[in-house]
């Protein structure tokens, strides 16, 4: 890069040849630092001015160095020991000062190894140079004799030129300007290199590169025009960790069709190419990579792009080897756009090992099998991560609307309603809102309603070819499962769907991954869900391609004749909701005979009175048939030969069927709330079912005898059945992994087991409290994880041989239940503690005493959660509760005789000991137990009566104790009692309801929110629940009372608490599909944000609010809180708002 001929250097933008000029004293720094420093700023695709030394010769700078030096941008100088020693070094300094005085160049020093003072006030080796100097300058008497007898005979010969003295004064004036120089560039901002500093020069380096970059690349405008790009650049550029130059990263972009991942990737590409060797850009390889021509082309091109040469490509394998041997010492930055096919990839460069360190890869795509082509081998994997670009927010779907409806950022009077319509049809995808956008710009607002109308009914034809493309990729089976999914199964659970698509022989599991992989669904909370324009889509197809085959809403049923082709007919799903139809128009009252012609139907979903009369039969190629309130009082003898699912809720139904009926492929029944039923159906005929309810079917009270023979069973359910009184003498089920009998209140026995049934795991007993025998055979089942006897009065003998239990409930639900049963007193509690694999324990309102349980609880090496409640016979915990390594949860409310809580295990995540009236002494939680994110303790009010124990009060509703979870963001949650409402609260006022005044584009700042509420309790005590609502209103007035001092109030009434929460922005998130987003908030740059606290058996008097920002937690240490897991729950409401929940005691 490095020239001393101007002419060959192309001129720059602004008129300069350089980007950098560097100053350095050769001896020093030559072969060391700056030539590093040289190579990173080259690596930068910076012209770099590096002086040879041949450019020094002689005794006066040349004027190339001074051109130079004028036509940079930049300058970097290295000062170290040697580099006043240097008149040339120094003559650069000064004309490099000079520039940035007069031109604005920008300057930066780098102390190599010196004292940035000594260069500053010429100290040291700096003194010592320039004293040399002028040493030199001045010379001795004697020469100084000569010089003047040399300069008289010039005289006498005609040539006298300037006197000594002269000649002295300027040289002197020269030293005194590099003085001055030396010292202004050591009052600039610079780098300070030590011998033994713990900063490498590739830390100085890569600062000082980012420094000149940002200085020489100012933004890029085409960003200013992209809405919303700021976040996708700032997430992209910490998964491509540009600053870990010593690995190769490959990030894919990987998002449905008009999502954005083009323009995401260019805009990306243009801000960082910069920073690398080299770099391409490959548009559209699904178009241009399909063939092995294509795929030389595309080769050749990269070639071309970063070696600038041409290259002629014949074959792929040949062109990847060229790759191979040209990238394997470059930093290359490429992006491969829209790959479609794993085979693309193979040929071009996309693979770790092609590539020099540093360099990075970008792949987007549609289909996440491109990025990821194995599911079962991690490390088949192309990418190091996969980023997935979200629709826009409100605010940001509003704008790039606007910008195309109107030219303008928001929409104009009269038309926000209808823009609102349009949004939400596109559901924030950029492409949608880019073409709804123009299709309505210049139209009158009727021509709009007309349009949004018509459009509910039937997308837009560029929508819909946009985004078909992925559709017609589908091989037959996935273009079925689309289409069901569309029709009929949006927003189900993946488990329920799986199971019918795999009755109708489509392979579920692998086309379900398909569809998600290509962003067609996605799989999020167990539910599968589809995008409104990609639903709307898959309707299109059908109505186009395949009319009559699917029939789901209510119009197009009830429309429905026979001569409609029924035998096209493959699936019948009828919605019903009670907001838009009454039950009398629910009605279809089809003939009975109606399904006689459905020859090919698979799918029956359908309720009420869906048939005038019983039907005559249901269609043999039906495989899942669910009919809610079926008002008959069986189902028809005919028909229903290859049946693989039966769904029923509710209706008239007596019996499925009289006596035997062969079911070959009957997989799955359920039936719940069948009130008329009193047996369970003859399955002798179905000899493969796998899982099996009957549930709350109230009047059930016997079991058929053909249940015991169900040797695939894996799942049984008869909860809620309360007359039934036995089930089967005994169970012999090698496949039966769960049982669920809970609440049969009047169970008297629960069935021997066999020693066969390996895979039991669950054994739901809660609420059978009539149970007489619980027999042995259960506790030497080896597979038994979960044992749930709430309620029961009868518990095993020897369950402390049930070695593999992880989860045990032996409590009461509440103090009233418990009062009410008989309570064992031959139970061995002691025995328990040999459960070392338990993980939770539930004794609630069990009257424990027994010393040796309370001694060894540290027998419970894998124990998480202990539940105490109402034990009123515990008077301290013991010290052995300490010595539990894996201990989080400990619940010991209404525990009344309890005295002090002490001596907790260091790993506790959650307290609740709330209404233990005889607590006195607590310990300094807030320091203690540096996971405690959950302290219950209201209604302690002993507590108060001892100082150091409200000490320790205080400190939980410090702030700096809030910020530990906010750094964190994670849920805190504190009720104690009190009355004092802490003045660091900015906001507090009297009820349950604040407003905050939100701060001009707030959302980007603000980590969460923190809210205080006095609150008295109401007696009787329940089970409560607490929710604080967050919304926000426009234009309303703002309502909160700043800054009220309740700390100087009297001391706390008996029944009053303080309670405490802090709720992060990001929670919402992480509990919700569509998401809380961050950004809806900048809608209400002019609004307040209402949060509204209500507490379900308590009155709020008094509340404050405090939003925590980053800034604020900036300093503090952050601690990852091992196997979070909050118990609350955050759910969606009306818009710009959530619901913060949180279930208590």
């Amino acid at each position: 890069m490095a020239s001393s001929t101007s002419s060959s250097v192309p001129t720059l933008k602004g008129g300069c040849k350089y980007d950098v000029f560097l100053s350095f004293r050769g001896e020093d720094t030559r072969y060391k630092f700056v030539d590093f420093l040289y190579d990173a700023l080259s690596r930068s695709k910076m012209l770099v001015f590096k002086d040879d030394e041949k450019l020094r010769e002689g005794t006066e700078i040349r004027p190339e160095l001074l051109e130079a030096i004028k036509g940079s941008t930049c300058a970097v100088v290295v000062l170290s020991k040697n580099y006043a020693n240097s008149s040339w070094c120094l003559a650069e300094l000064a004309k490099i000062m000079e520039c940035r005085k007069h031109m604005g160049q920008l300057v930066i020093p780098v102390f190599y190894h010196v004292d940035p003072s000594d260069a500053r006030g010429q100290k040291r080796d700096f003194d010592t140079a320039f004293k040399q100097l002028e040493q030199k300058i001045l010379g001795t008497p004697s020469t100084f004799y000569k010089k003047f007898f040399i300069w008289l005979r010039t005289i006498l010969i005609g040539n006298p030129g300037s006197p000594p003295e002269e000649k002295f004064e300027e040289e002197m004036d020269k030293v005194n300007e590099w003085r001055k120089a030396l010292t202004a560039v050591s009052n600039l901002s610079g780098q300070h290199m030590t011998e033994t500093g713990k900063v490498g020069e590739s830390a100085i380096i890569n600062k000082i590169v980012r420094s000149i970059l940002d200085h020489i690349q100012p933004p890029v405008n085409m960003e200013k025009n992209l809405i919303g790009i700021k976040s996708h650049m700032n997430e992209l550029e910490s998964l491509l960790d540009l600053k870990a130059t010593e690995k190769v990263r490959i990030v894919g972009i990987w998002g449905m069709g008009g999502i954005g991942k083009t323009t995401i990737a260019r805009a990306l590409f243009t801000r960082i190419s910069c920073k690398f060797h080299g770099s391409s850009f490959l548009n559209d390889v699904r178009e241009n990579g399909s063939n092995k021509r294509n795929i030389c082309a595309l080769q050749e091109r990269i070639l071309k792009d970063i070696t600038d040469h041409e290259y002629q490509i014949r074959d792929p394998e040949e062109g990847a080897e060229l790759i191979k041997i040209r990238f394997s010492k470059q930093k290359v930055l490429l992006v491969f756009d829209d790959v479609n096919d794993v085979d693309q990839l193979e040929f071009l460069p996309a693979r770790h090992e092609w590539f020099s360190a540093g360099s990075r890869i970008i792949i987007t795509t549609r289909d996440m099998h491109v990025l990821s082509p194995s599911c079962t081998d991690a490390n088949s994997s192309y990418t190091d991560a996969i980023y997935k670009p979200p629709t826009l927010p409100k605010g940001q779907a509003i704008e790039l609307f606007s910008r195309h409806a109107f030219q303008a950022k928001t929409p104009p009077k009269g038309y926000e309603e209808l823009s609102d319509r349009a949004i939400c049809y596109t559901g924030g995808l950029p492409l949608a809102l880019k073409v709804l956008g123009s299709h309505f710009h210049g139209e009158q607002a009727s021509v709009w309603d007309s349009a949004l109308n018509r459009l509910a009914k039937r997308p837009e034809k560029k929508i819909y070819e946009t985004l078909k493309i992925s559709f017609d990729g589908l091989c037959d089976y996935d273009k079925e499962i689309f289409l069901d999914i569309a029709c009929f199964f949006k927003g189900d659970d993946k488990e329920s769907v799986t199971r019918k698509l795999d009755s109708f022989g489509l392979l579920a599991v692998m086309g379900i991954n398909v569809l998600t992989k290509r962003s067609l669904i996605t799989v999020s909370s167990g539910h599968i869900h589809m995008h409104d324009v990609l639903q709307e889509m898959g309707w299109e197809i059908v109505r186009e391609s395949y009319p009559n085959s699917r029939l789901w809403q209510h119009e197009e049923i009830r429309g429905f004749k026979i001569n409609k082709n029924p035998e096209a007919v493959k699936g019948i799903v009828q919605t019903w909701r009670y907001d838009e139809v009454g039950p009398s128009d629910a009605k279809v009252g089809f003939s009975a005979d109606v399904f006689e012609t459905m020859k090919n139907i698979r799918l029956l979903d359908i309720h009420g009175d869906f048939t005038s009369c019983k039907p005559t039969t249901l269609p043999n190629e039906l495989r899942w048939l669910r009919w809610n309130e079926y008002r008959f009082s069986s189902l028809p003898e005919a028909g229903m030969d290859n049946l693989v699912g039966l769904e029923m809720h509710g209706g008239k139904v007596e019996h499925l069927w009289r006596g035997y009926k062969f079911m070959p492929y009957l997989k799955f029944i359920h039936l719940e709330h069948l009130d008329c039923i009193e047996s369970s159906p003859d399955v002798s005929g179905a000899p493969i079912v796998e899982r099996l309810t009957l549930s709350y079917c109230i009047n059930l009270v016997e079991v058929h005898e053909s249940l015991g023979t169900l040797r695939k069973l894996a799942y049984l359910n008869m909860s809620g059945c309360w007359n039934l009184k036995r089930l089967l003498s005994i169970i012999d089920m090698p496949l039966l992994e769960t049982i669920d009998l809970s609440e049969c209140f009047s169970l008297e026995n629960f069935p021997e087991v066999s020693s066969g049934m390996e895979k039991l795991s669950n054994i739901y007993l809660n609420g059978c409290s009539n149970l007489k025998i619980i027999p042995r055979s259960i506790c030497k089942l080896k597979s038994l994880k979960s044992l749930h006897l709430q309620d029961c009065d009868q518990l095993p003998e020897d369950m402390g041989s049930m070695k593999t239990l992880e989860e045990l409930q032996l409590g009461f639900r509440d103090h009233i239940m418990a009062f009410q049963r008989r309570q064992p007193e031959s139970i061995n509690f002691h025995t328990l503690t040999k459960l070392c694999y338990l993980r939770k324990l539930d004794l609630c309102w069990r009257p424990i005493e027994d010393a040796d349980f309370f001694n060894n609880l540290d027998g419970f090496s894998s124990l998480e959660e202990l539940h105490l409640t109402g034990n009123w016979k515990l008077v301290q915990l013991p010290a052995s509760i300490s010595r539990l390594s894996r201990f989080k949860h400990l619940e010991l409310n209404r525990c009344r005789k309890l005295q002090n809580i002490q001596g907790l295990p260091s790993g506790l995540q959650v307290l609740k000991a709330s209404d233990c009236i005889a607590l006195e002494k607590i310990e300094d939680l807030t320091k203690e137990y540096v996971w405690l994110h959950k302290i219950w303790l209201h209604g302690c009010d002993r507590l108060l009566e001892n100082q150091e124990n409200e000490r320790y009060l205080d400190n939980m509703l410090q702030q700096s104790f809030l910020k530990k979870c906010a750094a964190l963001d994670h849920v805190l949650s504190i009720a104690i009692p009190g009355n004092k409402i802490p003045s660091w609260f900015e906001e507090q006022r009297h009820g349950n309801q604040i407003a905050l005044k939100l701060p001009p584009k707030c959302h980007t700042d603000i980590m969460g929110f923190v809210v205080c509420g006095v609150f008295q309790v109401k007696w009787p005590r329940t089970i409560g629940t607490t929710e604080i609502h967050f919304g926000v209103e426009i234009n309303r007035m703002l309502i909160c009372e700043s800054k009220v001092d309740y700390c100087n109030e009297s001391a706390a009434t008996e029944n009053e608490s303080v309670w405490i929460a802090y709720i992060p922005f990001g929670f919402s998130q992480q509990q919700t599909y569509d998401g809380f987003k961050r950004e809806d908030w900048s809608l209400s740059v002019t609004g307040n944000l209402i949060i509204t606290s209500e507490f379900i058996d308590k009155n709020v008097v008094r509340c404050g609010a405090h939003i925590m920002y980053k800034e604020d937690v900036e300093s503090v240490q952050q601690l990852c809180i091992p196997d979070y897991r909050p118990n609350s729950n955050i759910i969606r409401s009306f818009d710009d708002s959530f619901i913060y929940r949180e279930k208590h005691v």
